[in-house]
């Protein structure tokens, strides 16, 4: 029976993650996480971080020789955060051991070209990326839970759309919309460009919406044209009107429909303290695994946030006064 020592493995896992000191770097920022392609990155952050935009009124006016005063400047700034994360493993090195050896033996390799640290490292930071994958879309921190369990640790797009929503110091735009069914799905997806800012839709490359929602679309646009709904070079559909790519989401809600301008969607991550392994312990059979991270999402400008909304609400910012200072030319109504 094969048998294999602790030390060495642990010997062997730490010389392994010295020359590959990228490796869970390179897990974590990983294009394998699906909103990471779309994000804008902001590095050097732990902890919160002020995103500052200047708004600014109205400044041209016919000439008259005299001064009038037109126009004002206006900083506004909505607090980011991201979330410490880390990954405590433990692994009993005797019981890797046959799946090691038969991956060397299916994969004609000896043990020299796919060391076992190697293997180890390769299935637990694919494991890594799986869950940041589902917990960037659809997680939601909880400060009395986030700790020992799966699921609480960051705030996904979902939580953010959640909390623009609800946001009214800096809310996002609502874009009102009927209850989407397989019957209704085109035209509320033409709804749902027609009443994006006209400014703003030259500034909109895509829109987010859930899987099941884009396979949806794509089936009744073939059932209602009688073609295939028009791609992208990556493989994703577009919208009828403003063609804008439309990215499904396998892990939000089948409500989710958002779409922001180009670089609104942004990834906090800190350069300074990279992902790492930050120890390799044994303790008797086991060694344990330690690495942490910082890494949140969150929208730089919610008020640059257009979101699907289902409960019959105003058209806009929801506030007159915010309504009149980003989207004058839109003649939006709050209702009292």
């Amino acid at each position: 029976m094969a048998t294999i020592n602790i030390e060495d493995v642990q010997k062997e896992l730490n010389e392994y993650i010295t020359n590959n000191k990228e490796v869970v770097s390179a897990g974590v920022y990983s294009d394998e996480i699906q909103l990471n392609k779309y994000c804008k990155t902001i590095t050097a952050v732990k902890g919160k971080y002020p995103a500052f935009h200047k708004i600014m009124g109205h400044v041209v006016q016919g000439f008259k020789a005299e001064w009038q005063k037109l126009g004002e400047a206006e900083m506004k700034h909505k607090m980011l955060q991201n979330f410490r994360q880390k990954v405590n493993f433990e692994i009993i090195p005797d019981e890797v051991l046959n799946t090691w050896l038969a991956e060397l033996y299916v994969e004609g390799k000896t043990a020299e070209e796919q060391p076992i640290s190697k293997h180890i490292m390769d299935d637990l930071m694919a494991k890594v990326i799986d869950d940041l994958d589902d917990l960037s879309q659809a997680a939601t921190h909880d400060p009395a839970n986030f700790d020992g369990q799966y699921g609480n640790s960051i705030d996904g797009i979902e939580a953010q759309r959640d909390k623009a929503i609800a946001n009214t110091t800096h809310p996002a735009f609502k874009i009102p919309l009927n209850a989407i069914t397989p019957a209704n799905i085109l035209d509320e997806y033409k709804s749902f460009e027609k009443k994006l800012p006209k400014k703003m839709r030259k500034k909109i490359k895509r829109v987010f919406v859930s899987e099941n929602m884009a396979l949806e679309f794509a089936d009744q646009y073939e059932q209602t044209y009688g073609t295939k709904v028009t791609y992208t070079e990556d493989g994703n559909m577009k919208t009828p009107l403003a063609k804008l790519e439309i990215v499904g989401l396998h892990n939000v809600s089948d409500d989710f429909m958002v779409a922001t301008v180009d670089g609104n969607l942004a990834r906090l991550i800190d350069i300074f303290d990279k992902p790492q392994v930050t120890d390799i312990q044994k303790l008797d059979y086991v060694l344990k695994i330690f690495m942490d991270w910082h890494l949140g999402y969150d929208f730089l400008y919610n008020e640059l946030t257009y979101v699907a909304v289902f409960d019959g609400s105003d058209r806009g910012l929801g506030n007159a006064d915010l309504n009149e200072l980003y989207y004058s030319s839109e003649n939006l109504v709050v209702t009292p």
